[in-house]
């Protein structure tokens, strides 16, 4: 038999659940939960002034929760200022981060252009107070949403100051204020890192207004500050036998602004125009910064006009390159780099290294430690005499840049030659002795034949040259070490025979010729001579390609093979569509990547890593 309970008791428990149920049920349509997926809390999180979307989760909660919701609708300025005063009297981080994002969104608010560069200044001053100032309590953690929302609202917000200076003229300016919330910011002189003047610069172009195309990828580090690329004189061409300085049309940097502490409520600037070639990292305060950066739109602008020379036209008529074919720096000869040579092949362009040089650039390491340059020729000229114009000009370049020949750095030279390129550049570090004077002409010793001062020059700088000393490692990449097949299709054949090779360049070699043939009696008049073009000198029984082909590279030289399969990867064999696996291969290679890949290896991923592979290794030899 159960427990009897007595009446009154028994109310009481009823009289106290029905209070409950009345308590909670009151709240149970406003409070609760409901499932929305991540998705939802991912979008709701991604809100801020800076898209347009309203502000950001972590604002809009402060404002809530002090009550200042419609405040700050109906009075904004007003409860900036007393903020201000609350985050400064308190040493408030998280109140400054409040800050940031409440005067960037009065900025994109406000039709007036004055007072929103104001508000740009001050959101560009709470940023960097936020990040770096000691005074406020706890440092900064790059776990909090407001740490991530401080830099790129700084970026952001710097990104309109710089648009002010440049609309203003005050780029190179000091001794000027802008206006922030409080009080006002003074300008101090620039601190430039960049290897030109800022008034070398016509233009400067702010990356955040570009979108860079035709690149397999976007090389770009995140950070600190404001990408930009300057632009010198465009109408600057290159001139004969010149070494061109690419960097000094464009150049790329990244603008910060540091900002410290002046007089009651004001502060000082000091905008520092950053060279990301030389370092992606700054130091604020003792703080190892990185600095924002753009590459693929620097380079985009360097080949925003398009080929000059159509490859084709160039390789059918080669005096159309008389004044552009040569070496191309991509940025000012730095001592303190070690130099990347590409050479480009037959019917290409120093353009076709672009997917590499971009890729490559967005390794921190190859672009602390290495320069780039291009070498241009014109791919129909006899590749001897192509190679000895490389030659030429790289030695010129020693005498430019290292006169004294002790850079180090220059002395670790690397070159990267792709196709008819990789044999130029196999030229450079090869010792032909007087092998060619023995296998075509049968003497062993100039001595020997009649010439005169001008045509042994140009005899010894063909066919009689050294390896350069500077010149340590090289890359080959689908080069055809013992020619082509391909250059006997009919096509080929056709294009050799309308190719129209220099008139100095035939008169000299058919000259010489004559003169060479009749003086080793292989010849008894002097009927026309043929000149074979860069295209012969493929055909693998061409007695050039197979005389160089038989030569060994020198001992001191690391190198290397990257081949390209049109079918599969990591096969030793098959073809790349042009050179054959057997033309390619070169015994004795430091190593050797097969690729699957058509003849354009120099384009493709696996090639690039491999190069980039390759030169941080050569940083440990």
């Amino acid at each position: 038999m159960g427990k009897i309970i007595s009446r009154t008791r028994g109310l009481a428990t009823v009289a106290a659940g029905v209070l409950l149920v009345a308590l909670f049920s009151g709240c149970a349509s406003d409070f609760g939960i409901k499932r929305e997926g991540v998705e939802n809390w991912i979008a709701e999180h991604q809100h801020t002034a800076l898209g347009g979307n309203g502000l950001s989760v972590v604002t809009q909660g402060y404002l809530e929760r002090v009550g200042k919701v419609e405040e700050y609708r109906k009075h904004p300025a007003a409860l900036l200022k007393l903020l201000h005063d609350r985050a400064w009297k308190s040493r408030n981080r998280k109140l400054v981060a409040v800050l940031i994002e409440l005067c960037y969104d009065q900025a994109e608010k406000t039709s007036d252009k004055e007072l929103a560069t104001a508000y740009y200044m001050s959101t560009a001053v709470y940023a960097y107070t936020y990040l770096f100032d000691k005074r406020f309590d706890k440092k900064p953690s790059p776990y909090e949403p407001e740490f991530l929302y401080a830099v790129r609202f700084y970026n952001y917000a710097t990104t309109e100051i710089f648009r002010y200076l440049i609309a203003n003229g005050l780029v190179t300016s000091r001794n000027f204020s802008i206006p922030y919330l409080t009080g006002e910011v003074v300008f101090e002189a620039p601190k430039n890192n960049l290897p030109f003047d800022l008034s070398h610069f016509e233009e400067f172009k702010i990356c955040y207004e570009y979108s860079p195309y035709g690149f397999h990828t976007h090389t770009r580090q995140s950070g600190l500050g404001v990408p930009f690329v300057g632009v010198g004189d465009t109408g600057k061409r290159k001139h004969k036998g010149e070494i061109f300085d690419i960097g000094d049309v464009v150049y790329p940097g990244t603008l910060m602004m540091r900002f410290k502490p002046y007089g009651e409520n004001g502060f000082k600037v000091v905008p520092e125009y950053v060279d990301p070639l030389k370092s992606d990292v700054l130091e604020v305060d003792g703080q190892k910064i990185p600095v924002e950066v753009d590459i693929s739109t620097y380079l985009g602008f360097i080949l925003n006009e398009g080929a000059q020379i159509s490859p084709l036209l160039s390789m059918m008529n080669p005096k159309r390159m008389a004044s552009s074919e040569g070496l191309y720096l991509l940025t000012p000869y730095d001592k303190d780099k070690i130099p990347v040579v590409f050479v480009h092949g037959l019917m290409s362009y120093p353009r076709a290294w672009v997917q590499m040089i971009n890729t490559l650039l967005s390794d921190p390491i190859v672009r602390e430690k290495y320069q780039f340059w291009l070498f241009a020729y014109p791919t129909a000229n006899p590749i001897l005499y192509s190679a000895a114009k490389l030659r030429r000009v790289l030695k010129e370049a020693r005498a430019s840049f290292d006169p004294a020949k002790n850079n180090r750095n220059f002395e670790r030279m690397v070159i990267v030659g792709h196709s008819m390129g990789g044999l130029l550049t196999k030229m450079m570090v090869q010792n032909t002795g007087n092998v060619f004077l023995r296998k075509i002409l049968g003497v062993s010793s100039l001595d020997e034949l009649d010439l005169n001062q001008k045509q042994e020059h140009f005899v010894r700088e063909m066919a009689m040259f050294k390896p350069l000393p500077f010149v340590t490692e090289v890359v080959f990449i689908n080069t055809p070490h013992r020619g082509s097949t391909v250059t006997r299709w009919t096509i080929a054949v056709l294009a050799a025979k309308l190719i129209g090779l220099p008139r100095k360049l035939v008169r000299e070699v058919v000259g010489l010729n004559k003169k060479l043939l009749v003086a080793a009696k292989l010849r008894k008049d002097t009927s026309p001579v043929y000149v074979a073009t860069g295209v012969d000198n493929l055909d693998p029984d061409n007695r050039t390609i197979r005389i160089v082909a038989a030569i060994p590279i020198d001992k001191k030289v690391v190198y290397h093979s990257i081949i390209g399969n049109n079918e599969h990867a990591g096969i030793a064999g098959g073809t790349d569509g042009i050179v054959p696996y057997d033309s390619a291969h070169l015994d004795g290679a430091a190593s050797e990547l097969v690729i699957h890949s058509g003849h354009s290896g120099q384009k493709n991923p696996d090639a690039i890593m491999e190069v980039e592979r390759i030169l941080r290794e050569h940083l440990k030899r």
